[in-house]
């Protein structure tokens, strides 16, 4: 999965045509009739361009043949009935297109999301990920997004529209011209081209300066993290709330605020001061042509007046589609460029949703069992993180019993959560096999598989939901039943307390919403893991902000919740140990003891003796 990391690198012609067609692609299947409209708007603004000036040319040689202004009278009022009609189609396209980008704007921007959602675990974990991600954020956070691609785009399509219509409607003209051969209006349409040219390069070469600074790669890992943004979103505002306002109050943290955002921006002054003099004259050198230009056409209508060759509506008319034809090359000239500098920014996008799922796709079905007769044994598995040198696993064998109570103990870093990854495969393990009922995992589908369990993780996430969505984690739930798992849960006191019950918004980012203390939090999370009625049940650490003997009580309430179910204790402390069936103590990614309360604490050399040896104080009354 390799990613392009500076955008001010050279590419052909026809690698930033391929950019922009796979852009295009992207939008055409989001709204297939979007540029549809944009082409009909720009040829009906064009239309009405060159209507009017063929009806102000039309008008002025019937003056100038003496005729009066009446018998111009009946195509004015009709070419002005079709201008109205031009402006009025053009205006409801206007609308409709900005109706419809709004949509097209949203999926676009919803599209990485779903990615997340739907790609498998370990590559979220995986280190590329997170760079690409890192960089999607810093290509968008330079220009408007996908909003570049509809503006230049626009933009092209309008020019196009435009000079085609001023070759067409000046044609007679030009022809004219060039027959009569004048020299001096000859050497004038070289020296505006070349004009015309001079300009579009040197307002290339700064507009390439200024990409360099705003796109270039970082040079160093300093200026990495400046272009991260870590806290800009704390300093405008939009990342700041209620929860991490308390910790920048006590602890002064304006000053480190400004340190990571203003002390550091101050830095980078003498390169931010070179690019905006790069951007003024990108703007000079882009607008300075065109003034060229129109003072070139205006000297050639001057001549071709003087030599009376042309009627005074033709001098017009080659007047507006000469200027035209210069100004819409010019706009082409900015325009394409940055459309594929857009086109470019979005690359990253493109590149992270078709990042290839590597987890093998089962789709052999899961035997439904209401006997809930599952057996899951791990086979001398192994595992490592994605970029990690380091083994998390090493020859893991162990067997997971229907109705069993198990604890899983070990220090911190033991690799008791990497296991349980690997149960409910978020991960596959590099060596060896998990099965259940003596089928490898990877076989059956990956959705059906993943109903077998419910699982608290110590990070777990509430949502500002209402308080039944939170539990149930759907719109559509029983209320009965969320109502009976809160209780179970030991929340029934505190919902008692709450006036709109489980249709209480958490949190304060709604105007009613409440706050959950650490423990009723956790009550919620256990809540939410009895509502799915999963036969495997699991809890890896998710008290371990409480004391030990809290934690023993909430464990102790949850074994008598799960019943018959298979459940799962995770832990550093030995709270869960007493009324589980089995013991299996990890330690530096292995397995180094199995067996119930009563045998591992006769083995006196053992890690388990040793644990429990210093946090059975906390468990004695129990």
């Amino acid at each position: 999965m390799e990613m392009e990391t500076d955008l001010t690198s050279k590419l052909s012609l026809r690698e930033h045509i391929k950019n922009i067609r796979k852009v295009l692609r992207v939008v055409r299947d989001l709204d297939k009739i979007f540029f549809l409209y944009t082409g009909l708007k720009a040829l009906l603004d064009a239309m009405g361009l060159y209507a009017g000036l063929l009806l102000s040319v039309y008008i002025l040689d019937r003056l100038a043949a003496g005729e009066g202004f009446g018998s111009s009278f009946s195509v004015a009022a009709l070419t002005c009935l079709l201008l109205f009609g031009l402006r009025l189609g053009s205006g409801i396209l206007h609308n409709r297109l900005d109706v419809r980008w709004e949509i097209v704007y949203r999926r676009w921007d919803s599209l990485t999301e779903e990615k997340i959602l739907q790609m498998d675990y370990a590559k979220i974990d995986d280190p590329k990920t997170r760079k690409m991600r890192e960089r999607i954020w810093q290509d968008n956070n330079w220009g408007a997004g996908i909003n570049t691609i509809r503006w230049y785009m626009e933009g092209v399509m309008s020019s196009l529209f435009r000079l085609a219509g001023a070759l067409v409607v000046g044609a007679p003209v030009f022809l004219h011209m060039i027959r009569g051969g004048s020299v001096v209006i000859l050497l004038t349409l070289l020296v505006m081209a070349l004009v015309m040219a001079a300009g579009s390069a040197l307002g290339t070469l700064y507009e390439k300066r200024l990409q360099q600074f705003m796109m270039g790669k970082p040079e160093t890992e300093e200026e990495r993290i400046q272009n991260a943004g870590l806290t800009w979103g704390v300093v405008f505002g939009y990342d700041y709330n209620y929860r991490k306002g308390k910790d920048f109050r006590l602890y002064h943290g304006y000053n480190l605020l400004c340190y990571w955002t203003l002390e550091k921006e101050l830095r980078r002054r003498p390169k931010v001061r070179e690019a905006s003099f790069n951007s003024g004259k990108s703007n000079f050198w882009g607008n300075f042509p065109s003034g060229i230009v129109e003072c070139g056409a205006y000297l050639i209508v001057a001549l071709l007046a003087l030599g009376g060759t042309l009627t005074v509506g033709s001098v017009i008319r080659f007047a507006g589609c000469l200027r035209n034809i210069f100004s819409e090359l010019s706009e082409l000239a900015f325009k394409l460029p940055q459309l594929a500098l857009g086109a470019r920014r979005q690359v990253s996008t493109l590149e992270f949703l078709n990042i290839a799922d590597e987890m093998h796709k089962g789709k052999l079905p899961l035997e439904k069992r209401n006997d809930n007769l599952y057996r899951i044994r791990f086979n001398d598995v192994s595992f490592k993180y994605p970029n990690a040198e380091q083994y998390a696993l090493r020859h893991i064998s162990m067997e997971l019993k229907v109705g069993e109570k198990l604890a899983i103990v070990g220090m911190n870093g033991s690799g008791k959560t990497t296991m349980i990854k690997l149960l409910c495969r978020l991960y596959d393990p590099q060596e060896g096999e998990i099965l259940l009922n003596g089928v490898d995992i990877r076989k059956f589908r990956h959705e059906e598989y993943s109903r077998l369990f419910s699982v608290v993780f110590q990070d777990y996430q509430l949502f500002s939901f209402p308080l039944g969505e939170n539990v149930a984690v759907s719109g559509d739930y029983d209320e009965t039943k969320v109502k009976k798992c809160l209780e179970g849960a030991g929340m029934g006191a505190r919902l008692a307390e709450l006036e709109q019950g489980i249709h209480t918004y958490l949190y304060k980012d709604y105007e009613d919403g409440v706050e959950l203390s650490g423990g009723e939090a956790q009550k919620v999370a256990i809540a939410r893991s009895i509502y799915k009625t999963a036969p495997f049940v699991l809890l890896d650490e998710p008290t371990a902000a409480l004391d030990p003997l809290a934690e023993y009580e909430i464990y102790k309430r949850f074994d008598e919740i799960v019943e018959d179910k298979t459940a799962i204790y995770i832990s550093h402390r030995l709270s869960s140990c007493r009324f589980c069936d089995k013991i299996a103590v990890f330690h530096e990614g292995r397995l180094i003891q199995q067996g119930t309360h009563e045998e591992l604490v006769e083995d006196r050399a053992g890690k388990y003796y040793e644990m429990w040896n210093t946090q059975a104080q906390y468990y004695v009354e129990a």
